[in-house]
């Protein structure tokens, strides 16, 4: 589990790049095979070559946006894991806060509240501040947690230290939904 959270904020940290002003408000539906989610229109895929290996886990999507503003572009990881036992989406959420604040630099919380997605399913949003590193700027992220069956999704949004408006991101995380046979018909 601490080595997804580290994968994240990696992934966060290799997902800057891109070079023109865009506009996060305008999505389009991603889908995969378990999950789907609304994403900014013009974010675009992080190739797998510039992800990390993950050990524990693995990377299903890493999006970024275009736009640049302090050597650093918002963007999303999601990243899955096999569970052996059954949870929630809240516990798993609370698990990887806890872990969280034990692997990243200068943490600070500022913001923590129960969180529905759209098919009501509860979890927690965590907003906080940190740096992955000594070497590397601190950011501000937002982070909550899917169970998707037996399969956790951690989805962490990265986004500059003063972008105040967390809400819009929220609500791209509200609409992460588990895709299932039944769903896909």
């Amino acid at each position: 589990m601490k080595k997804l959270l580290i994968i994240a904020l990696t992934s966060l940290l290799l997902a800057s790049c891109g070079s023109t002003t865009t506009d996060d408000t305008n999505t389009k539906t991603y889908e995969w095979n378990q999950f789907k989610i609304n994403v900014p229109k013009a974010w675009t895929q992080v190739e797998s070559k510039e992800l990390p290996t993950v050990n524990n886990g693995k990377v299903e999507l890493a999006l970024t946006s275009t736009e640049i503003t302090a050597w650093f572009a918002n963007n999303l990881v999601i990243i899955s894991e096999d569970l052996q036992d059954t949870t929630t989406s809240i516990k798993y959420s609370n698990t990887n806060y806890i872990r969280t604040t034990w692997s990243v630099q200068e943490y600070v919380k500022l913001n923590e509240e129960e969180f529905k997605f759209s098919d009501e399913d509860s979890s927690k949003l965590y907003t906080f501040e940190a740096k992955y590193n000594s070497q590397t700027p601190k950011r501000k992220f937002i982070q909550t947690a899917k169970i998707c069956n037996k399969k956790a999704y951690l989805l962490t949004i990265g986004i500059n230290l003063d972008n105040t408006w967390v809400s819009k991101y929220e609500t791209l995380l509200k609409s992460f939904t588990c895709v299932t046979e039944a769903t896909k018909k």
